[in-house]
């Protein structure tokens, strides 16, 4: 069903251990053996982000590279001059946590690449969760308005029983 979307935007809403990520990585190594993606990003939990990228190596042969306040530095300084990590590095992994603040965001969104997974994407509905929960939905807004992006977004609470936020998840497939 994916792949007859052009582009790929889907809501991936199943319990806990279902296999979401696994079905995201499935899509998401379809569309770059077609040709249709060379760059993704995994948005995820700080806690999260080296279980996808071992599960990105392990399973779909991945090199993806983590993008967190203790290694931008070190990727940063393997850049070019006038190049951002996010052009640099095909595959990356990103702690939503870190990239939602604006300093952050911006550079991101301007350099996204064409396929973006968003895990826990319920977070980035924008109701509740203070300011960290309005910053996680700007980013991922932002991201969702470049109409030719691919677009996976990974839960497993899609309906918390609050109709705005569900609407707001939506949105970010299609307007």
């Amino acid at each position: 069903m994916a792949l007859k979307l052009n582009p790929v935007r889907l809501l991936i809403a199943d319990d806990v251990g279902i296999g979401k990520t696994v079905e995201a990585l499935l899509i998401a190594r379809e569309l770059m053996e077609q040709g249709d993606v060379k760059r993704m990003a995994v948005l995820c939990s700080p806690a999260l982000a080296e279980q996808w990228q071992r599960e990105m190596q392990e399973k779909f042969h991945l090199n993806a590279e983590l993008v967190l306040p203790s290694t931008t530095s070190r990727l940063e300084r393997q850049c070019r001059f006038g190049e951002s990590l996010f052009q640099r590095f095909p595959q990356v992994v990103v702690s939503t946590d870190f990239i939602k603040a604006d300093r952050r965001r911006n550079e991101f969104t301007d350099q996204a690449p064409e396929l973006i997974i968003v895990d826990e994407a319920h977070t980035a509905s924008g109701t509740g969760g203070g300011r960290g929960g309005t910053q996680r939905f700007e980013l991922v807004s932002k991201l969702s308005q470049r109409p030719d992006r691919h677009m996976l977004l990974l839960t497993a609470t899609p309906h918390s029983g609050k109709q705005e936020a569900f609407r707001n998840l939506l949105s970010f497939l299609d307007e």
